[in-house]
């Protein structure tokens, strides 16, 4: 039976105010360790946020397995976002760029500066391509694998499509270089058949022997097995730029010769990111973060780091993922004894270990010092050990109340501990003066003439000169969270605020913010106030709107809305109550956000999954908007809180002489929706929506349609349905999806009204 851990989903925490703030940057084998001994036992007061470019993390052991075809990208990745949510842990999807240690904060691509009391640091390494010229502009590297995998895949279909004599270079000399050359040569053999003797594979090695760090037996072993493999190995061909030549690479080695290629997979010697040395922290000659043996940077010390982007300083270490895995409970044990101000434990990192070498062909071999062994029972015995890791981080829903929801009882928080802080209701609970004037300080909001006083004269209210032939829109909407991001939740909330605007054919023109953050100390709800409403003017000034004031003020959850103003041409509103008789309905992005974010909360939704639907979710609705109105729609509204069915009846229902035809089987749907709708894993609204169920006319026979639930499926920034004339839908359509809604569909159309039932499913 395979072992899972057993840890609290976000919503079932305590939630204790959070006083301190512990980012984790990288998602790698260190952190992984991190994450879930701080969600099984979590530290009152602390907020940690894992910031992380991936959300699926590779276990570096199974990566050549991967490469072979004897994994599958789940076997080989442990989803982080589903790790997090289960965790309680933030999870921010995004690419750090820098770091001011000074000011305690993280510089990411795409969001505000991200302020901690504490930092760790575990983001890996990459192949140093930067140590040789045009490297970077050729090839691919060996990480990140996911760009390597579809790189891979890309060279196969190539060769398989186009067979001819083809060279591919595997530069570099350690484990990972021939572990990669050993997996690929495997896969192209059993992917191309005959035509995989057209595919040379080349391995260059800058020094005089393969695998320096491992034993002689290992290296005959390995050097054996490439020559039989029809590898050919070229040592002292250390390289050291390469250049384009029609198509191919041509590498040159520092012995003044060269070589044409077709392709170069990069697996040289790891690689630090420029950020930290920039950001002034103590690093070495590579610039890999100088760490004493707590783990604990040695130029300040409430940053740590572990894993190859460390410098271990008591004595220099192999980037080898074996000292990450066993540097992650040192790591854990001391971020926690930092948090609550005790005494660190000294990280002793062993002086050998077991190396496994995978050869491609499901065999092994196994050595520690001058030891070594191999064969097809070594690759079994590697597959328990890997799988076994894996199955630490799997995700069991713990339902019992069990003592790890006690952990707050023993927990140090200091002498003005969060718990003690008395919170007040009504106006007692607005967000202090000082925190907000310091937030609207760093927010660029775009300006709009048509407004006297708004943020640059704040007063009581906004004052506001409607534009002179306009009709004025009014709208409002505020929802809590749905993901403990608090700049996507901005972004994404006023996606929604706004749709309704346009969904009548109007344009936002200012909007007031309505904030709630979490009941923390003042810097973690300037922090939160700061990523929130930046997100929000981010996606406003995007969408040509201004922000001109609000409400702010602390709670129990974070969450967010918006009451927006828009404009409208007289004549030109666009309702729900003008369906005509022929029409086709449109609507412009898939469903199912309701059903996989209440999976999402109980940890069983995969994190692409979730970052596919947030990316439909950050999609504005203005494009569209914009093009069925150009194609003559007449009515139109956007899919929220009730769902299609129940939208489509609220333009069904005011327009009486109407009912609508749904194709099931064309609806769009979002990935994984299906899935978790299957599953019961439904939106605490799907019982209030499904009374509608009763407009349906022919229910019974599509009941157990596997899109049906989905009809009912509450929806988060959801797109448009719209009426338009049958002759002008392909042409709209096309335009869709052109733009930004690519999966917009022809869902149904519009005839006359002869039964009770509104609605015919088909």
């Amino acid at each position: 039976m395979r072992q899972v851990f057993p840890i609290t989903p976000m919503d079932t925490l305590q939630r204790t105010p959070h006083t301190q703030q512990l980012l984790l940057i990288g998602g790698g084998h260190s952190h992984l360790a991190v994450i879930k001994q701080l969600g099984m036992r979590p530290i009152a007061g602390l907020q940690v946020t894992v910031i992380s470019k991936d959300v699926h993390t590779p276990y570096s052991g199974m990566v050549p397995g991967m490469i072979a075809g004897h994994y599958t990208h789940d076997d080989a990745h442990i989803d982080l976002r589903k790790l997090c949510e289960v965790s309680g842990i933030r999870l921010i999807h995004d690419q750090v760029t820098g770091i001011d240690p000074d000011q305690q904060l993280v510089f990411c691509q795409q969001r505000p500066a991200m302020a901690y009391n504490w930092l760790s640091i575990n983001t890996g390494s990459q192949p140093a391509l930067n140590r040789i010229a045009g490297a970077e502009q050729a090839g691919i590297a060996v990480k990140p694998i996911a760009a390597f995998i579809d790189h891979w895949q890309y060279l196969l279909t190539q060769c398989s499509s186009d067979p001819k004599p083809r060279t591919i270079a595997i530069v570099g000399g350690g484990a990972a270089s021939v572990e990669v050359a050993l997996a690929c040569q495997y896969q192209a053999h059993k992917q191309l058949g005959s035509e995989a003797e057209l595919v040379r594979f080349s391995l260059f090695s800058g020094s005089a022997q393969l695998l320096p760090s491992h034993n002689r037996r290992v290296q005959s072993y390995i050097s054996s097995m490439l020559a039989h493999r029809g590898i050919d190995v070229y040592l002292d061909h250390s390289v050291h730029s390469t250049t384009a030549v029609e198509g191919r690479q041509q590498l040159h080695f520092s012995t003044g010769s060269s070589t044409l290629v077709d392709d170069v997979i990069w697996a040289v010697s790891a690689g630090s990111p420029q950020w930290p040395r920039q950001g002034g922290l103590d690093c070495d000659d590579k610039g890999f973060i100088s760490v004493n043996r707590y783990l604990q940077s040695t130029s300040h010390s409430t940053i740590f780091a572990a894993g190859d982007v460390a410098h271990f300083s008591p004595r220099p270490l192999a980037k080898s993922g074996v000292y990450a895995v066993r540097a992650g409970a040192y790591l854990a044990e001391n971020l926690r004894a930092a948090v609550n101000g005790e005494n660190l434990k000294p990280y002793k990192p062993q002086k050998t270990f077991l190396s496994l070498l995978m050869t491609g062909d499901k065999q092994a071999i196994a050595s520690k010092a001058g030891f070594s062994i191999s064969g097809k029972w070594v690759w079994r015995w590697k597959d328990l050990i890997d799988r076994s890791f894996m199955d630490k981080f799997r995700i069991a829903q713990r339902t019992n109340n069990d003592d790890h929801n006690d952990y707050h009882n023993d927990q140090k928080t200091g002498d003005n501990s969060a718990q003690d802080l008395m919170r007040c209701g009504g106006c007692g609970a607005k967000i202090g003066n000082s925190i907000l004037s310091r937030v609207l300080a760093k927010l660029q909001v775009v300006e709009n003439p048509d407004i006297e006083m708004g943020l640059n004269s704040p007063d009581d209210a906004a004052v506001i000169n409607p534009p002179q032939g306009k009709q004025w829109l009014q709208t409002v909407d505020y929802f809590r969270a749905f993901i403990d991001d608090p700049y996507l939740l901005g972004r994404i909330a006023t996606n929604h605020c706004l749709s309704d605007i346009y969904a009548m054919g109007g344009e936002p023109h200012s909007a007031l913010a309505l904030a709630t953050v979490p009941y923390s100390s003042e810097d973690q709800i300037e922090s939160s106030l700061l990523q929130l409403m930046s997100g929000a003017v981010d996606s406003l000034n995007e969408q040509h709107t201004s922000l001109i004031g609000g409400h702010s003020s602390e709670g129990a959850e974070l969450g967010f809305g918006l009451s927006v103003n828009g404009t409208i041409d007289a004549g030109r509103l666009l309702t729900k109550n003008n369906l005509r008789h022929g029409q086709q309905l449109i609507l412009t992005k898939p469903l199912g956000t309701g059903t996989l974010f209440a999976a999402n909360m109980r940890g069983q939704a995969q994190g692409n999954w979730i970052d596919n639907a947030l990316e439909h979710m950050l999609i504005s609705n203005r494009n569209a908007a914009t093009i069925i109105h150009q194609y003559g729609a007449t009515a139109c509204t956007d899919i929220t809180g009730f769902g299609l069915l129940g939208h489509l009846l609220e333009m069904l229902n005011a327009t009486p002489d109407c009912s609508a035809t749904i194709s099931i089987d064309n609806l769009p749907i979002l990935t994984g929706a299906e899935a978790t709708a299957s599953a019961g894993w439904l939106s605490s609204l799907q019982a209030e929506n499904r009374r509608a169920e009763q407009q349906l006319q022919n229910i019974d026979a599509f009941k157990q349609h596997p899109y049906f639930q989905l009809l009912f499926d509450p929806q988060t920034a959801g797109g448009l349905l719209a009426a338009l004339p049958d002759n002008q839908v392909d042409a709209c359509l096309d335009e869709l999806r052109h733009s930004d809604c690519t999966q917009a569909r022809i869902i149904g159309s519009i005839s006359v009204s002869n039964s009770d039932s509104r609605v015919i499913l088909q």
